[in-house]
Order: structure tokens, then C-alpha cells, then sequence
């Protein structure tokens, strides 16, 4: 499991994605990694058909709500990481490229802005 993430990170993410809202490119990203993984098909929609939870477990969803806008992840094997995709350019979300990348659920300001854990 460890190894298909690795290969994944620190890659561009979402440039063919054309045609889709690239708001929503976390949960494509969330998709994406499910189905490297072989897991079962993530819904269309965030939070739609999921179960929360109390804690990480590996593999779950980890929702963040940020400026009154959703940002998704999947829960990293260790369970002290999540790995997401990334808008390089914050301010320009919508134009700006995306990188797949790993951060720590327990360090500012995702630790402030977690809505919560989910298994599908």
C-alpha cells in the first residue's frame, strides 16, 4: 500500500481533468487513490454514503472545511498523515496546477480545519 502511494506523491495531479470543475479536484484525487489501492469505488459526492468515524483508520477520508469550502484527503497508513492534492496557487484554485502531496493531520492549520474522519 505504502509503496503505490509513494509512487503518486510530489506528481502533478488533475491537468486532465478537462471539462470537470477543478474545485473539486481533492475528491478526484480521493477517488484516484482508492482505486490505485484497489478498494472499492469512492461515491460522487463528498460525504454522500459515508460512514463517520472517531479516529484515522487506514483507509479512510479525512473532510476539511476551509473558507466555507470542502478539501478532502485519504488517511495515510501511519494514521498521523493524509495525503491530498494540493492547488500549488491557493488564491487561484480554479486555473492553478495541483501536486499530490503527504502532510500531518496534527500540525496547523489542517488540525484546526478537520471536519471530520469517514469510511466508506
Amino acid at each position: 500500500m505504502i509503496e503505490e502511494i509513494r509512487n503518486i506523491l510530489n506528481k502533478p495531479f488533475g491537468d486532465d481533468l478537462q471539462g470537470q470543475s477543478r474545485k473539486y479536484v481533492c475528491w478526484v484525487f480521493c477517488r484516484k487513490v482508492y482505486e490505485i489501492l484497489g478498494l472499492p469505488p469512492l461515491k460522487q459526492a463528498h460525504k454522500a454514503g459515508l460512514q463517520s468515524i472517531a479516529k484515522p483508520v487506514v483507509p479512510c477520508i479525512v473532510l476539511f472545511h476551509i473558507s466555507g469550502e470542502w478539501h478532502s484527503g485519504v488517511v495515510y497508513p501511519d494514521t498521523l498523515h493524509f495525503i491530498h492534492a494540493a492547488p500549488l496557487d491557493i488564491q487561484h484554485r480554479e486555473t492553478t496546477k495541483y501536486v499530490a502531496c503527504k502532510e500531518r493531520l496534527t500540525v496547523w492549520p489542517y488540525n484546526l480545519l478537520i471536519e471530520g474522519y469517514y469510511d466508506p
